[in-house]
């Protein structure tokens, strides 16, 4: 049995519940929010700890959706994995040139902290936000249209509806954080637009995972400091 086919099989069950999906997904904009008002905005953790409660409210957030509704994981992981992956991968090259040639180089910290920066800020930042922002929206339309994207309007459907989704969840989250209720939400949206786009096309969020990490790990090395790419903004001597 395909991927896609196990799949199909698996979200039959719960493809009349679309309402419960979007009930979840609009749970998943809420969470996204409080999440950076409450921790980073209003009690201004230290962003390493900030970032360790974030990961897990994220991850226990997308397991238990998962897991209630039966969505099939792997299956939604594993179709079309490779045009994904190169999708994700022209989009990180992407990403990565815009930040090295647009953001000015700034300092950042030294030894093990600066290894360990590039983990926890970097790669498993940038994962978390992919999952919550790009693959967490685009599961929900792919459930809701029971996995069917066998026509041109289907796909043109699944497009627009997983772009809508994907625009609301990150700005929802954006705005948590005081910088971007500030300055707007206009320069998240955009580069999470560029890194949707493996999933969106592909319908499998891997792409979209290994964009978002690129574009954290290239931020931490260059511009750690970036008032964009990494909220909440902090500096190399810890302030």
């Amino acid at each position: 049995m395909s991927a896609t086919s196990a799949l199909q099989l698996r979200s039959h069950p719960i493809h009349g519940a679309g309402v419960t999906h979007l009930a979840w997904f609009t749970a998943g904009v809420v969470i996204a929010f409080l999440i950076p008002f409450v921790f980073s905005s209003v009690l201004d953790l230290n962003h390493d700890l900030y970032y360790l409660v974030y990961f897990t409210a994220a991850a226990v957030f997308l397991a238990t959706y998962a897991k209630t509704t039966r969505l099939d994981v792997v299956a939604l992981f594993t179709r079309s994995w490779r045009w994904s992956l190169v999708l994700g991968v022209i989009a990180s090259a992407f990403l990565v040139f815009r930040i090295l040639s647009g953001e000015n180089s700034t300092a950042h910290p030294n030894g093990l902290y600066f290894i360990f920066a590039i983990g926890w800020r970097g790669v498993l930042y940038g994962t978390i936000d992919a999952l919550l922002l790009t693959a967490f929206p685009m599961a929900v339309v792919y459930t809701i249209m029971n996995a069917r994207l066998d026509s041109l309007m289907r796909r043109a459907g699944f497009a627009l509806f997983t772009l809508a989704l994907v625009w609301m969840i990150t700005a929802a989250y954006h705005l948590g954080y005081e910088q971007f209720r500030e300055d707007g939400v206009g320069g998240p949206e955009a580069g999470n637009t560029i890194i949707s786009v493996p999933a969106i096309v592909t319908a499998n969020p891997l792409g979209a995972v290994v964009a978002h990490a690129a574009m954290h790990v290239a931020a931490v090395t260059h511009a750690y400091e970036t008032d964009l790419y990494l909220p909440p903004q902090t500096f190399a001597d810890g302030e």
